[in-house]
């Protein structure tokens, strides 16, 4: 699938539910049958109610390795965040600024890409989501759909005893490929092998399918989806009409303006919820953002 395939799928995507948010709103029925089958489809995994937590079966669990975390830039430990100088603040920071966005807006699965490679949108993303996780207010699943290049368990030493893309290939129930963690209110799922059929494995029904999962199984869980550089290959595409919105990673440096141009045309049919600067030189920053 090509870019522009997925920017076409996505585009009617996501006017199949600005149709269907302006229709609920408004309080009229659809035009067509086949309009309303599609549509209470998309209403069903964005609104329904969740199971009773019982009947689900408990994940299994992974550690994240500290060493690997430190080499990484992963701030796990309470030492970690210590020695870190102001690179826990700004993550605080930044925390409370995509918390506020997250609340007002009513969102439940934000998806976090870059223009291009090397802008550090990984490490931002799981930094991020530890951070929520350990204000306890909400649990947080972390997926690594940047399959091409999977990176979000080798930077944190998990290697776990299922692939997230062994739910895509094999059938695998959604609890097999979802773990806890050490971390409290975190839950990962990902891959240690790099995947080059992921653009297929990502458009099927089996991404809905696990969304849907986690809302029923966490009511209120925040989903937060490291995702490939939007100008690169066409996962981000492919995957941003299942979330509510989109953050932006750029860094001081080494974001091309050309390439954020691009970027911000691709995403411009999406809720871009804001733009994280990143490795900037200003003085809140300069510890955190100059690895």
């Amino acid at each position: 699938m090509t870019i522009q395939d997925a920017l076409e799928r996505a585009k009617k995507l996501h006017r199949q539910r600005s149709k269907e948010a302006s229709l609920r709103s408004e309080g009229r029925s659809l035009a067509s049958p086949d309009e309303t089958a599609s549509l209470v489809a998309i209403r069903e995994e964005l609104h329904t109610e969740p199971d009773v937590q019982a009947r689900y079966p408990e994940l299994d669990r992974v550690e994240f390795d500290p060493a690997a975390c430190g080499r990484n830039y992963i701030l796990l430990t309470n030492e970690q965040v210590a020695e870190s100088g102001r690179a826990a603040a700004a993550y605080r920071l930044m925390r409370g600024r995509v918390l506020h966005r997250v609340k007002a807006g009513g969102w439940s699965c934000v998806g976090i890409t870059s223009p291009g490679p090397g802008e550090g949108k990984t490490v931002t993303t799981i930094n991020l989501a530890i951070s929520i996780a350990r204000e306890r207010q909400r649990m947080v699943y972390l997926l690594d759909l940047d399959m091409r290049n999977a990176s979000v368990l080798e930077r944190v030493g998990v290697q776990p005893p299922r692939a997230l893309s062994q739910y895509f290939t094999d059938g695998l129930a959604p609890e097999s490929v979802l773990f806890a963690t050490g971390v409290d209110n975190l839950v990962v799922a990902g891959n240690r092998e790099n995947v080059p059929s992921a653009s297929e494995l990502l458009a099927s029904e089996r991404l809905d399918e696990l969304l849907k999962h986690i809302r029923r199984r966490s009511k209120g869980a925040l989903i937060l989806i490291d995702l490939p550089p939007v100008t690169s290959t066409d996962e981000a595409l492919v995957v941003a009409p299942r979330t509510d919105a989109m953050f932006l990673v750029v860094a001081e440096g080494v974001t091309r303006r050309d390439g954020l141009v691009r970027a911000n045309d691709l995403l411009s049919d999406f809720t871009v919820a804001g733009v994280i600067l990143n490795r900037s030189s200003e003085q809140l920053g300069a510890d955190y953002y100059g690895y």
